[in-house]
């Protein structure tokens, strides 16, 4: 018999060499297992006659057990069977002599069944590692170290194996015969009528009528009516008629029907309220316009506050401060600052700005050099709209219109559309490079009146329309210079007569304040309320002066003369607070600031600021507050900036710009501020602003 020492020699390992001598063992001692014998523990008997004990010690049980046992032992037998195959299949070593014959082995571990786990019988020594099947379990209990303990004999489940390959398709069977076709269902109910067809073309147009005769103006003319039979306290008389010689004049022979609306009797004086009370220690105050002599350049407020306790013979709280109870007067004086806001052509070139507008809160203004149209908002930032020339820029609702070139159009209107940005021409009037010369842009609705030539020669009234950019002439061949609206009608001066475009009838007349077939000559149109203020000459024989049309009856007076007499007075500028009208004029001595109070109908000459018979020539009068402000030449600091307070009635220069010869220009009111164009003497002519301040002086 070979050595484990001389087997590892040959290559076996450890554990081939222990599977060979158990092996030997086996085939050289089996063990004869008896019929009937008996299982440790258990009153079971089961034949093994036919079986010998498995290399692992299991037994096998008699075939005629249930089922269920048989199946289990084929699963513990199955792997313990493997396991001898596995280690069966070690090389082979060399024929060894034959050993002698060893001593019988010790019993191994036999294999039991019972029928419960109540059917264990106790676990010690005697059974040691003794495995029993519990049938009503179906599973192994082993006996170890005086413990019963659950076992798993089955051993893990093999690798699937891999899905055979899908036969081959059967072929189609036959296609069986078609069935029989059924029955006709029964008739469906008739469907609704359809709708009717489309009505066919419309037939030609017919011919136009005859015109219709122009129908005559029905005109309303109302007066004042003086205390009398009609009116015991006086009122207005309200005449109606058909204007039947179309000249706009409601004439005695055309009134049809006349109505008077009195004024009614003046009530009686409500009873005097309760008198008001306060305390001694009240303090009560008063403001009132400062006096001349306290400066302030005429816009000085003194401020009187004291105690309502009757000081000075003064009766306590009466709510009214007096003189004996003034403690403290303080001057309240508004102060000028000049600030350049642009300098548009920097250096000493002018940039000439004029035609200042306001819209939505923009200021907007035409130049020379370089020639365009800026806009300047509230930082003061300053922004070219449109380069070229321009001129004549006005508002027209929510556009800017102007006058501007381009070397295909020549001089034609332009507008600006400040929501778009966009600049462009409305239309060529005039075809070609020649020009149409528009100017002075009135929005009257929606539609904008301006004048211009088509080439004929002389000016006429056009028109544009926003909404559709339509353009068209309405008035030819009238030369309009000057326009305003008021109400629903467009009226304009011409070089003879005020004119009105009647956009009711779409007619044109004019308004005759020199009758006859002289002229007027109108100029310088205002409109306050329904009411026109102009210059011009109603021929009764003092000139062009100051006049009034009243468009709500179609009448017209001559409100002021500053020059008596044949003479004529020049009027201009014309600026308006309160009742009261300035103006430029002269009385033939020179020319300066008028004023005109429609309370008293008093006229006079406010200030001669080039005294004697020099001509301080006031031009662009605006009103800011209760001044007015104005360009004047006193003769000495050249064209400058002045102002008049119409309060306490004081003149005087705002500043000298350029001292050795100013150059004011274009004044204009935007956003509370007073802005004009203004010489230095150092950047040229360019955008400048008044800026307000207030002083407290105690007096």
């Amino acid at each position: 018999m070979w050595t484990d020492e001389q087997l590892l020699a040959q290559g076996w390992t450890q554990a081939q060499i222990e599977q060979y001598r158990i092996e030997q063992v086996i085939q050289e001692t089996p063990k004869e297992v008896g019929l009937n014998e008996t299982i440790p523990g258990g009153g079971q008997h089961v034949d093994r006659s036919q079986s010998t004990a498995s290399k692992s010690g299991l037994t096998s049980l008699f075939a005629n057990k249930t089922q269920t046992v048989l199946v289990v032992c084929m699963l513990v037998l199955f792997p313990l069977s493997m396991y001898s195959t596995l280690f069966a299949e070690g090389p082979q070593g060399p024929q060894g002599d034959a050993g002698e014959q060893g001593e019988n082995g010790t019993t191994g571990s036999s294999f039991a069944l019972v029928l419960s786990a109540g059917d264990l019988p106790p676990c010690d020594e005697s059974i040691q590692n003794q495995i029993f099947f519990i049938a009503d379990e179906a599973g192994f209990n082993v006996c170890q170290n005086n413990t019963w303990s659950s076992i798993s004999l089955t051993g893990p489940q093999g690798t699937p194996g891999q899905d055979g390959t899908d036969g081959a398709a059967g072929q189609d069977g036959v296609n069986g015969t078609d069935g029989q076709d059924g029955a006709d269902g029964a008739a469906g109910q008739d469907g609704e009528n359809g709708s009717d067809g489309q009505d066919g073309a419309d037939g030609a147009a017919g011919q136009d009528g005859a015109d219709g005769e122009n129908g005559l103006t029905s005109l309303i003319v109302s007066s004042t009516e003086p205390s009398g039979s009609n009116c015991a306290n006086g009122g207005t008389r309200v005449e109606t008629g058909i204007d039947d010689d179309g000249n706009g004049v409601l004439s005695p022979t055309e009134v049809d029907a006349g109505v008077f609306v009195c004024n009614g009797e003046t009530g009686a004086d409500g009873a005097d309220g309760a008198n008001g009370s306060s305390t001694t220690t009240m303090m009560v105050a008063s403001l009132s316009v400062a006096p001349s002599y306290l400066g302030c350049n005429g816009t000085g407020q003194l401020l009187k506050q004291g105690l309502d306790d009757g000081s000075g013979n003064g009766f306590a709280q009466n709510g009214v401060l007096e003189s004996g109870e003034v403690l403290m007067t303080s001057l309240i004086c508004t102060t000028f600052a000049v600030d350049q806001v642009q300098d548009v052509n920097a250096g000493t070139g002018s940039s000439n700005p004029a035609e200042f507008v306001t819209l939505n809160s923009m200021l907007y203004f035409t130049t020379t050099s370089p020639s365009g149209v800026w806009s300047l908002d509230v930082n003061d930032t300053l922004t070219s709209i449109y380069s070229g020339f321009a001129s004549s820029l006005g508002s027209v609702g929510s556009l800017l219109m102007f006058t501007g070139s381009d070397a295909t159009n020549g001089i034609e209107p332009w507008v600006y559309d400040p929501s778009t940005g966009t600049a462009g021409i409305v239309s060529d009037i005039n075809p070609g490079t020649s020009g149409s010369f528009a100017g002075g842009y009135t929005l009257l609705g929606t539609t904008a009146y301006f004048a211009a030539r088509d080439g004929a020669g002389n000016f006429d009234l056009w028109a544009y329309e926003h909404a559709n950019t339509s353009t068209w002439k309405v008035d030819d061949g009238v030369n309009p210079q000057e326009l305003v609206a008021v109400g629903s009608h467009l009226y304009y001066s011409t070089p003879t007569e005020l004119r009105m475009w009647n956009t009711t009838s779409n007619t044109a007349y004019d308004i005759e304040i020199m009758p006859g077939i002289l002229g007027s000559s109108p100029s310088d149109l205002v409109v306050r309320g329904t009411r026109i203020y102009l210059a011009a000459n109603d021929g009764s024989g003092g000139g062009i002066e100051l006049q009034a049309y009243e468009t709500t009856n179609n009448s017209t007076w001559q409100v002021a003369d500053p020059r008596p007499g044949a003479a004529t007075s020049f009027p201009s500028d014309f600026a308006f607070i309160g009742s009261r009208i300035y103006m430029h004029a002269t009385d033939g001595t020179d020319f300066e600031l008028w004023a005109y109070d429609s309370t008293n109908n008093s006229v006079w000459e406010v200030a001669d600021i080039n005294p004697g018979t020099g001509h301080s020539r006031p031009a662009d009068l605006t009103v800011h507050q209760n001044t007015v402000y104005f360009s004047a030449d006193d003769g000495s600091s050249g064209k400058e900036l002045w102002a008049y307070n119409a309060i306490n009635g004081t003149t005087w220069q705002v500043i000298d710009l350029h001292p050795s010869g100013g150059n004011i220009g274009d004044i204009h009111l935007h956003e509370g501020n007073v802005y004009f164009a203004g010489d230095d003497g150092v950047d040229g002519t360019e955008v400048w602003r008044l800026i307000f301040s207030r002083t407290v002086t105690v007096v």
